[in-house]
């Protein structure tokens, strides 16, 4: 989900030192949390870059994102995507095409097919506990001034098709700059942060999108 500084992770060194060898020193992890805990709401804009296996090109699209404590989160880039949880259900809609799925949190929670979707909130962990049951930290690696905490999703469905999630902390604030998904096809997704506005004012309705005129798939 893509410090306010702009990320420029490729011009990083990559003396890439692992923590530990066998057990994974998760302080990092707990130190992003802690910091992450403490915000009340956040609105950013991020740049998302897909990369495919059978295409040579990189796909860049530009979005802006919306946190609410405990739990509210909207992600949107454009007419192509627009994912919205809030204290009820979770909205996966395409407004150029008009699209939508709609699911309720129980749902989610009982149903194998969807729980995939509640990473949408994945980059604001409220407590390790909450982080640990979605995630397994498999290494953290020291690349400069940030810390690559790779994970592997738990739950098994969604782990067929996403095989590794990444996040990237900036060790100064220990705030999420960037995180990266890998997929069983090779493909990658990976959103950089470009502007973060902590505790800003959310705006009527950001949560509340109007459904009129979509139409509802199954």
């Amino acid at each position: 989900m893509r410090s306010p500084l702009a990320l420029t992770l490729c011009a990083l060194l990559w003396q890439l030192s692992p923590l530990t060898a066998r057990e994974v020193d998760l302080t990092p992890v707990k130190k992003w949390i802690e910091a992450q805990s403490k915000l009340d709401s956040l609105y950013g804009t991020f740049v998302q870059e897909r990369k495919m296996n059978t295409i040579r090109r990189t796909f860049k699209k530009e979005g802006s994102f919306y946190y609410q404590s405990p739990g509210r989160v909207r992600w949107d880039i454009g007419q192509d995507y627009l994912a919205v949880k809030n204290d009820k259900e979770v909205l996966i809609m395409q407004p150029k095409k008009m699209k939508m799925k709609q699911h309720t949190l129980t749902g989610l929670r009982e149903d194998e097919r969807f729980r995939g979707l509640t990473f949408i909130e994945a980059g604001f962990p409220q407590t390790l506990a909450d982080f640990q049951r979605g995630f397994q930290v498999t290494r953290i690696i020291k690349e400069d001034d940030y810390y690559s905490v790779e994970t592997k999703i738990r739950d098994s469905k969604t782990s067929l098709a996403l095989t590794k999630l990444v996040f990237y902390i900036y060790e100064k604030d220990h705030q999420l700059k960037a995180f990266k998904m890998f997929f069983r096809d090779k493909s990658t997704i990976y959103n950089r942060f470009t502007r973060v506005f902590p505790n800003k004012a959310v705006p009527a309705g950001t949560f509340e999108p109007s459904t009129e005129g979509y139409k509802v798939l199954d």
